[in-house]
Parts: structure tokens; sequence; C-alpha cells
């Protein structure tokens, strides 16, 4: 008997979490964040590999993702992360329902923006928070142990919202453009 997972659990995959020379940004794929009820294809399509993740229908938005500050980023620099979205058509659920944006390094406190995806057309690609920098420093005393943690949430209006497509995250030095 097999067990079935309602969760996605993402994990820190080579081929999932890419540097872009060129842009000096890191890109992470959908699978390799971890996805609120992203294991149940009532509620979430996730294709296999490199591609999106598919937003069916939820009450209960939660995306977070981490990865490793000693080996991905360069002590004492400042950067900024990025949700990659796409608002799909028949997207509903979206109307005065803000998406918060969380960012934490290490121990240090959480930095929370919120923004409204129904801003934007539905079938635009568009990088949030918008308009707004999520923006982290990565200290200079940083361990080997110590994460950048990162999170998309909504999960306090109780409304049931859908038709969002997560294509990556992106994580930038501080300007990006």
């Amino acid at each position: 008997m097999t067990s079935r997972h309602s969760h996605h659990k993402g994990g820190d995959v080579f081929n999932l979490v890419k540097y872009d020379r060129e842009n000096d940004t890191w890109r992470i794929k959908p699978r390799a964040l971890d996805i609120i009820w992203g294991g149940d294809p009532r509620y979430w399509n996730l294709t296999a590999g490199e591609g999106p993740a598919e937003l069916l229908q939820v009450c209960w938005l939660e995306v977070r993702g981490q990865i490793n500050l000693n080996r991905f980023l360069k002590k004492g620099n400042e950067y900024m992360v990025k949700f990659r979205v796409e608002l799909r058509p028949d997207n509903f659920g979206w109307g005065n329902c803000p998406v918060y944006f969380m960012v934490k390094v290490g121990e240090q406190t959480r930095l929370w923006k919120k923004a409204y995806l129904n801003l934007k057309s539905y079938g635009q690609v568009f990088d949030v928070p918008i308009n707004q920098n999520l923006t982290f420093r990565v200290p200079e005393s940083c361990s080997s142990e110590d994460k950048l943690m990162f999170g998309m949430y909504e999960i306090w209006k109780g409304r049931w919202k859908g038709g969002l497509v997560i294509h990556e995250v992106i994580i930038a030095p501080v300007p990006y453009v």
C-alpha cells in the first residue's frame, strides 16, 4: 500500500536551484519549495522537473522555501526575494485579499511585505511583492548552519482562491530590475 501525502516537501535538488551567472541571480523552481496541499491534485498541479506549480484551489495558501546562506550567497551582500507568478484567466478569490511575503535570515526577525495579486492582468507573468522589495543582508558572521527562509502566504481570510501559477523564486543582488 502506498502512502499519499497532502503536502509537497521540496528539497535542495541541484537541478531545481540554479545559479544564473549572466544576471547573478539564483532561480528556485517550485518543486524545490514546500507547498501546503501541494501533494493533493485536487488543489495543486505540480508539473514534473522544472515546470511551474499551478494552484487550482485552496483556502490556505502557504508556499515556503529555504537555502543555505553560505552555500549560495555572499557574506555582507544585500539581496532581494521575488516570486515570479501569473494569474490564469479563470483565477478567483484574489480581490481584497492580500498575499503576504516573508524573508528570514538565520535567527533574525522575519520581514513581511504584502501585495494584492489582482492588480495585474491575467496571463501576464510578474514578480511579487509588487513595487516593494523584500530585501535582506547576509551577515558577515553567518555560520554554515544558517538558512535563508522565505515564503508566500494567504492563510488569514479563509476564502477559496485559485488560478495562480508559480514559475519560480528569484534571489538577486540589490538592485535587481
